[in-house]
């Protein structure tokens, strides 16, 4: 008797995983009230009056990603660059800096509103599908960070979209759509897991429409171990998942370290280099 060969197995797996239902696709264009009202009780939990106080955070992230899902994706995960980074966030207008440590060396992003600028080891690069790949991790990781505060921008609209379980915890779900989108899409769509007891937003899914080769794709990410900083509530365990076109586990990675209001502007956050105020590590978490 022959044996069924390793590989074959796998993507049989594979495509007996391919039924994940996607985000609905429905056109919404006014928010429901119950929905937007979830989303902003979600904000409450969180500790929305000390987020408001907040104009920039800086973080240091570590993570390890998973061994086969990322290498349909080897662009956007870009492995060889992104283990542990430091970033920064200023809110309002965002923008966001990346310095990203891997086995390669270290990538550096600048995301500002509409541009998006990368170099590698301190050497700009201008490929296209590179640069638009890190405006959509950059974007999503700040979804990931801010949590319900992201879906503050304008253009957003809300939907109820059902019920699910997160952790054991009976949860409404709360379908976002974005315009613009994630990085560089026009339109994204995300379904918020709020926690019906206590209003945290425990998962998110979310479509990957800012890269040509994601297009399609659906990742949903859990948010675990919520530590509160200064009035706000922050998840510092964070898992993702690929859930279409199908499932496999993705990236596990931790929030090590999170200080905010350090005064940072645009003029500290240059691409190839931050001033002092910028580069000073992240303050670590306390245990």
């Amino acid at each position: 008797m022959k044996q069924i060969p390793l590989m074959l197995i796998f993507l049989i797996g594979l495509l007996s995983s391919c039924a994940s239902t996607q985000i609905c696709s429905r056109s919404i264009t006014n928010s429901e009230p119950e929905a937007l009202a979830l989303v902003k009780a979600s904000q409450k939990a969180h500790g929305g009056d000390a987020f408001d106080q907040i104009r920039d955070l800086s973080v240091i992230y570590e993570g390890k990603w998973a061994a086969i899902g990322p290498r349909f994706q080897p662009v956007l995960v870009d492995s060889k660059f992104r283990g542990a980074s430091e970033e920064r966030i200023i809110l309002s207008p965002r923008i966001i800096a990346q310095s990203h440590t891997g086995p390669g060396g270290v990538k550096k992003v600048l995301r500002e509103p509409g541009q998006i600028a990368i170099a590698y080891n301190g050497t700009v690069s201008q490929d296209a599908e590179a640069k638009q790949a890190a405006a959509l991790v950059a974007d999503a990781y700040a979804l990931f960070l801010l949590g319900p505060f992201y879906f503050q921008q304008s253009g957003t609209v809300f939907a109820m979209h059902g019920e699910s379980f997160v952790d054991q915890a009976l949860c409404d779900e709360v379908l976002a759509i974005l315009r613009p989108g994630i990085g560089m899409a026009k339109e994204d769509r995300v379904i918020l897991h709020i926690d019906r007891s206590s209003k945290l937003l425990r998962r998110v899914r979310l479509t990957l429409n800012g890269l040509d080769s994601t297009r399609g794709a659906e990742v949903d990410v859990t948010f675990r171990d919520f530590k509160n900083i200064d009035g706000v509530l922050w998840p510092t365990d964070f898992d993702e998942r690929i859930r279409s076109p199908f499932k496999l586990h993705a990236h596990h990675w931790n929030l090590r370290g999170l200080d905010s209001n350090r005064g940072l502007s645009a003029r500290d956050l240059k691409l190839l280099q931050w001033t002092d105020k910028a580069a000073k590590p992240s303050a670590a978490l306390s245990h």
